[in-house]
């Protein structure tokens, strides 16, 4: 079950841009807004905008039916009424981070403890370059290929964008002074307007409370990785899709976005439902958390 949380500052980069890039691939409806529209083409469209608007409540309304979007709430309520408690070490991380990106003087106090280590960076990236972007793409897709949350197209996709980021990525981009204050700058800002001082406080939002503060998130992402020079909203607006093939209540889609000067292209399948589209991946993975049996209430 999600939960948000503030962003560490080290390393600073990498994870910075490898998330927005991640958050950026799962965008990919119209009539009303939070409704999934009758056209296949148009549903596709409506995702990359709700993602682009930073609106994570009306994309997981466009991602299920109804019902099933219902009947997940309901799912989240009782993983919240059953979690285990975090442990005290977590409690610890997480109160450690959030204070230090929110108290008085946070961008000055982080980078102060971020630039030593820029330093030390520069001094030994250059010669080791190569292998750290060989290391980087196995360890990516690697883990892309483990998470059996992801569906065959949405691994495709994933492994497409980080082979963009990994051939566009340069060691100046991540020693860069200038842009490492920057992206300190929103980082701090972002935990400000989270607004969640505390784990506890994290952990007990509902699924609509907890999307609406996973926006404010992607919208800190986007706006720190626009600072590296990755601009996910315009990639967004780029997004194109076309019907590749259709049979009855299954359309596969091909779509293509414009990123880090590549073209990435993949395949999305979407479902009709009561005469509207959805991701299948997402339907499929919600049905098949329902069938699950219900977590037994922790003690």
């Amino acid at each position: 079950m999600p939960t948000a949380h503030p962003l560490p500052t080290r390393p600073l980069a990498w994870p910075l841009l490898a998330a927005t890039l991640l958050l950026l691939a799962t965008g990919l409806a119209g009539c009303k807004r939070n409704t999934a529209p009758g056209d296949p083409v148009a549903a596709v469209e409506g995702l990359a905008e709700a993602v682009r608007d930073n609106d994570l409540v009306r994309y997981s309304k466009l991602s299920l039916p109804p019902e099933l979007h219902q009947r997940m709430e309901a799912r989240w309520r009782q993983k919240l009424a059953t979690a285990p408690p975090p442990s005290a070490e977590q409690v610890k991380d997480y109160a450690r981070w959030m204070d230090r990106l929110t108290e008085r003087d946070a961008e000055d106090k982080l980078y102060q403890s971020l630039d030593p280590k820029l330093a030390r960076l520069e001094k030994e990236i250059g010669a080791q370059w190569p292998l750290m972007q060989a290391t980087a793409t196995l360890f990516l897709n690697g883990a892309i290929e483990a998470n059996d949350t992801l569906g065959p197209a949405e691994k495709e996709h994933f492994i497409a964008v980080g082979s963009a980021l990994t051939k566009w990525a340069t060691p100046e981009r991540f020693t860069d002074r200038a842009r490492a204050r920057q992206a300190i700058e929103v980082l701090a800002r972002t935990a400000r307007d989270l607004d969640l001082p505390t784990l506890a406080d994290a952990r007990k939002l509902e699924m609509i409370p907890a999307l609406e503060k996973g926006g404010i998130g992607l919208k800190g992402l986007k706006a720190a990785g626009k600072v590296y020079g990755v601009d996910a909203d315009a990639a967004l607006e780029g997004v194109k899709a076309k019907v590749k093939s259709a049979e009855g209540d299954t359309a596969t889609m091909l779509v293509t976005y414009p990123l880090l000067g590549e073209t990435i292209s993949f395949e999305m399948e979407l479902l009709r439902r009561d005469g509207r589209w959805y991701p299948a991946d997402a339907v499929r993975q919600a049905e098949a958390e329902l069938a699950q049996p219900l977590p037994v209430a922790a003690r």
